[in-house]
């Protein structure tokens, strides 16, 4: 896999970095630079309220649009597009959450352009700068919600291209919190303008503090918010496996899960397959979801089989950077952080769970504890699922021939003769006994027969189609019903089956090797019977017309009714 980036999204993202750039070079004149130390405290502050911005997965929120509005009336909109410009790129520049330099830059384009349309719009109102006055009401308004609408749509426009992989909630939520910052930054930016003249910058700077401190209670709100986030997902989680899911539905579960709690580009669980060591994808989420359906993990390969391997969840940084992940292959080759969480239940690891976002950092303890718990959750139900699975399997096959027991063959048998009866199709019944098998196990033994039973299972497992039916009726006796086989063909597919198990050398103890001969009952649905009870009578019969011919021979019931 390799990333690919849409023209689109490429074009968008620098097209808004050169317009903030020109527009920055453009406000230049305008700006009197006798304000020069005021508007650097100003991007102080404003470097501040980066700080301690709070992150979502469509943006972050911060209390810098007091000093963008107070900023504006107090000097102007070329101060207000420089101000927000430089308290960007320098507030994200130091506290970088991850993001690469062109999230930055595209960010510090945002702001810029969003504060330099706030102002034509405030303008078109006929606004007057510098008065906080009830004329001025519907141009702040206007500048309010033009800075909120173009901020809104550069942020969408700039994750358009894996909007499919986010939650339509964290939406929801990212609007609903940043409607509560304009709350009380609104009325405190107004409140710094009016005070401005009579306190000067001291006074606004006092306000402002109360900001920042706002600004934290926010965070708290919002690490709480999340935290409930957290405990829904696990909640859900085990509700959900109360039901008994199968193993897939539960590794679907957990990504989806996963999902309302952290925020991921793209994962796949993983379930071991039947071959030794080796783990297939089950559960896929997110834009490269037809890639990763064609990967596999191999225990003790590369930092997904490492997780499979030690039984350890892991968390990676960043991909380019760690060692152990530079020439790893699946998400690796396209994400930045990485989370890798096994599935571990008793001695056995049953899967692995991968979380990749593009970001670097964009993971930490506190993601890699969810998911860790959500595959505990998990890990049991799967275990659970499996046994059940495996004890199904066993109740429902033969032990010793491995085809599945009469009672199941039953079930399945009547189902599809109720569908032929409805298509109109026939269905073919062989009926398959040892001839003289009594004997066979008094002359050489029981271990010996058993042997031969389970020889002969597979011979006549051996040209079956999927939708045939195959079962050991009873001691010695085999069943095959086969959709569609009538007349001659049954004839056939039955005469090759007697062949090929009179000329088998079937093996005994020490090497050696004897030859067996059976006899076969044919019957036909629904020349023969109109149900299955009907249809095993007349194939029985059959059978005991071969047998009393001497054997090794097939009897179809019609001839077997004439005779």
């Amino acid at each position: 896999m390799r990333p690919k980036e849409g023209f689109f999204h490429f074009t968008t993202s620098w097209l808004v970095v050169i317009l903030a750039v020109w527009q920055l070079c453009r406000l230049f004149p305008s700006l009197d630079l006798d304000q020069t130390g005021e508007l650097l405290v100003i991007v102080f502050l404003g470097v501040l309220a980066e700080l301690l911005a709070v992150s979502f997965p469509h943006g972050q929120l911060s209390g810098s649009f007091t000093l963008i509005i107070a900023t504006f009336l107090i000097y102007g909109p070329a101060a207000t597009a420089w101000v927000s410009g430089l308290a960007t790129v320098f507030g994200q520049g130091i506290a970088n959450r991850g993001n690469p330099l062109r999230t930055t830059l595209f960010n510090t384009g945002q702001y810029v352009l969003a504060a330099v349309s706030a102002g034509w719009a405030f303008y078109l109102c006929g606004g007057a700068p510098g008065m906080v006055s009830l004329p001025n009401a519907l141009p702040l308004i206007a500048f309010t919600v033009a800075y909120i609408v173009v901020n809104h749509l550069l942020v969408y426009l700039y994750l358009l291209p894996q909007r499919r992989c986010m939650p339509h909630l964290a939406w929801l939520d990212t609007i609903k919190w940043d409607g509560l910052t304009y709350l009380f930054t609104v009325p405190l930016g107004l409140l710094v303008a009016m005070i401005y003249p009579f306190v000067g910058m001291a006074g606004a700077l006092m306000l402002f503090f109360s900001v920042l401190g706002l600004q934290v209670i926010l965070r708290f709100y919002v690490r709480l918010q999340v935290t409930n986030k957290e405990l829904t997902a696990f909640y859900e989680t085990a509700r959900y496996l109360e039901e008994n899911p199968g193993s897939v539905k539960i590794l679907e579960q957990v990504l989806t899960n996963a999902r309302k709690a952290i925020h991921y580009h793209s994962a796949a669980a993983y379930f071991r397959s039947g071959e030794r060591d080796t783990y297939l994808p089950a559960a896929i989420d997110g834009p490269y979801a037809k890639q990763l359906g064609s990967t596999a993990v191999y225990t003790g390969e590369g930092i997904t089989g490492s997780v499979v391997a030690n039984r350890e969840p892991e968390i990676i940084y960043d991909a380019r950077l760690d060692p152990r992940t530079r020439s790893d292959t699946g998400l690796c080759q396209v994400m930045r952080s990485l989370i890798v969480a096994p599935l571990c239940a008793g001695g056995e690891t049953l899967g692995v769970v991968v979380l990749g976002d593009k970001r670097p950092l964009a993971f930490d303890q506190n993601h890699l504890h969810i998911v860790a718990v959500l595959c505990s959750q998990a890990a049991v139900a799967v275990e659970n699922s499996v046994l059940h699975d495996r004890l199904g399997q066993v109740l429902s096959h033969d032990t010793l021939t491995g085809l599945i027991n009469f009672s199941s063959f039953a079930e399945l048998a009547a189902e599809l003769c109720d569908s032929a009866g409805e298509a109109g199709y026939p269905v073919g019944m062989v009926l398959v006994d040892i001839d003289r098998f009594k004997n066979y196990n008094l002359r050489y033994g029981r271990q010996a027969g058993e042997r031969v039973l389970a020889e002969l299972a597979a011979l006549v497992e051996e040209d079956a189609r999927r939708d045939d039916l195959i079962a050991r009726y009873g001691g010695d006796e085999f069943v095959l019903l086969l959709p569609g086989a009538e007349g001659a063909r049954l004839m056939g597919i039955a005469e090759d089956l007697r062949v090929r198990v009179r000329e088998h050398a079937f093996r005994r103890a020490g090497g050696v090797s004897t030859r067996i001969t059976v006899s076969v009952g044919l019957a036909e649905f629904p020349r023969d019977a109109g149900d299955l009870t009907g249809l095993l009578l007349a194939g029985q019969r059959a059978l005991d017309k071969a047998k009393e011919a001497g054997g090794n021979r097939v009897v179809a019931a019609a001839v077997s009714i004439v005779e």
